[in-house]
């Protein structure tokens, strides 16, 4: 039985990452921000949560009551680009920090623990077309996806430099019921409050992205935990396969009913990327494959929305 921290995992991939490694029959610690019943806890597999800064003194104490973890997953860290351009120190706190400090503290501690932490396709950046290979140059654009780069960094010297185990998944357009923003959450309240059918919004609707689902993602991130042969720092997380803004929102459209319409403002905001799809050739090799169709993802998700309203 393996010990697992998980860190961030109060959010939507750090909650089903726990309840995958309960099925897998870990021990599951959990620390960030946020606090928790133990109802709440209990319900998304944790066996200890702490509402707390990731510094060295709470990773100790949480060390006191787990052991030392056999494998750390690294969810903490901002988690949206229109976040990081508002506060952008912020951010930088939230994922250039927050690793800086863990890293140290497994260096020092802790050097036999796996740490898989999560990166994002956005340090890709916006000038790509096709599926993107791991040794793309990274061309980030928002404070986001830049800081997400410095989270490689620190990942890839530590690995180098201390010969730690440590690998970092790119994750692109994660999706599934539960997730209460990006895309398919604003289209499902726009829909939700139309008088005519119709909805606007951004962008051209010809935006090509990667979706994976929330139980694929997880499951790859257990896998990644599981793989001792992966010499690569770096593992892109995606389906390989990429759909436009408009083809998955009209796939919405017709999970919500009859007669709804999308129109796309043709606004797109500077740096926005026309396509982001990975090439998953690595992560094929250790097993993974995406089992969630998008159809039956998208159809989920509207259940979901409209569930939490009835």
């Amino acid at each position: 039985m393996k010990t697992v921290w998980i860190t961030g995992g109060k959010g939507f991939i750090g909650r089903n990452l726990a309840k995958h490694l309960a099925q897998q029959q870990c021990c599951i610690y959990g620390i960030g921000h946020g606090f928790w019943t133990i109802q709440e806890m209990a319900e998304w597999s944790y066996d200890s949560w702490m509402n707390a800064e990731i510094e060295a003194s709470n990773l100790n104490d949480l060390s006191e009551e787990s052991g030392l973890p056999d494998i750390i997953y690294h969810l903490a860290g901002g988690s949206t680009v229109g976040a990081s351009i508002q506060n952008p120190y912020e951010d930088f706190q939230r994922t250039v920090d927050t690793t800086a400090r863990l890293l140290e503290w497994v260096r020092q501690v802790s050097p036999k623990t796996k740490v898989i932490g999560a990166s994002s396709a956005a340090i890709y950046g916006a000038k790509h077309a096709g599926q993107i290979k791991e040794n793309t140059i990274a061309l980030p654009f928002s404070p986001y996806g830049f800081h997400k780069h410095m989270l490689e960094s620190l990942f890839h010297s530590y690995k180098q430099t201390y010969n730690l185990d440590m690998t970092v998944v790119r994750l692109f357009s994660v999706y599934g019921d539960g997730l209460e923003k990006q895309l398919l959450w604003d289209v499902c309240n726009k829909l939700n409050v139309t008088n005519d059918k119709k909805i606007l919004l951004n962008g051209t609707g010809n935006e090509l992205r990667d979706w994976l689902h929330i139980s694929d993602a997880v499951e790859l991130m257990w896998l990644l935990g599981q793989e001792n042969s992966l010499q690569q720092t770096f593992v892109n997380g995606g389906t390989g396969v990429g759909i436009t803004i408009r083809d998955i929102t009209s796939m919405l459209m017709s999970n919500w009913g009859q007669g709804y319409q999308a129109e796309f403002s043709g606004i797109v905001r500077e740096g926005d990327p026309k396509s982001l799809i990975a090439d998953i050739t690595l992560v094929k090799e250790i097993g993974f494959s995406n089992k969630v169709s998008l159809f039956t993802g998208v159809g989920n998700v509207v259940k979901w929305f409209r569930s939490r309203r009835s």
